[in-house]
């Protein structure tokens, strides 16, 4: 097995990140984008992770990156030959990102339906999309994995602490898991790339199992079975 990282994430101080009890290096301008791509290139990163998320969508606010300097970080990973992604949790956020030339979004929207063009904008800046449609429907308070729980092609490989975050979720919410299934059948209907991912070991998570219920979702969502696997196989890999 490989395993590629993006070692710290780009995100603003007192951001999303930073709640984690571990101390990171964050940024707040532009200006230190690049230092701060060549230091975690230096540092063994394989690719950048930035992090564009206020969290408004759960009813209240924490600082994020602005929009000049999502746009540096994503020069400056370039510059340096590296994929820059960046995670979001709504529909502004996305475009913003894609806006600012990054190459992929982590994570899928529940704040709206997708707004009619936003397919083809991805389509347009040759972006993927790596949705994790597990922890988002555990975002809207449902356990995604709690059947794996019981499945016994599954339950014999799993110890008791993966049981129990699968049968885990996150606070029953306003957000509308309908919304990210939406998002994600337009997507695939205009040829984005998507990729299966899970965002482990989140509520309702586990890593390994999550991705059985990952490509459930993707069907569930309009990708055939074929174009499912390949979202776990071939898109990634490529």
């Amino acid at each position: 097995a490989d395993l590629f990282s993006a070692g710290y994430l780009a995100t603003a101080p007192g951001g999303h990140g930073t709640e984690y009890g571990l101390a990171i290096p964050t940024l707040t301008r532009p200006g230190e984008a690049q230092a701060w791509v060549d230091a975690r290139i230096a540092e063994g990163s394989d690719f950048v992770k930035i992090v564009l998320e206020d969290v408004s969508p759960y009813g209240y606010t924490i600082p994020t990156l602005d929009r000049a300097t999502v746009a540096a970080l994503v020069e400056a990973a370039h510059r340096r030959g590296k994929l820059a992604v960046v995670h979001i949790s709504s529909e502004d956020g996305a475009k913003e990102a894609i806006e600012a030339g990054a190459d992929g979004l982590v994570h899928i929207f529940t704040d709206r339906p997708p707004e009619p063009g936003f397919a083809a904008l991805l389509r347009q800046h040759g972006a993927f999309v790596t949705p994790t449609l597990t922890v988002v429907e555990s975002s809207t308070g449902t356990p995604s994995g709690k059947a794996l729980a019981h499945d016994p092609r599954i339950a014999p490989y799993l110890r008791e602490s993966e049981v129990a975050s699968l049968r885990r979720s996150f606070p029953r919410s306003r957000l509308d898991f309908r919304n990210a299934l939406a998002t994600v059948r337009r997507l695939a209907e205009a040829g984005v790339p998507i990729l299966a991912g899970t965002d482990a070991p989140n509520p309702g998570t586990t890593h390994g199992a999550s991705l059985h219920r990952e490509l459930e979702l993707l069907v569930a969502a309009g990708l055939s079975p074929t174009a499912a696997l390949t979202a776990a196989t071939a898109t990634p890999a490529r």
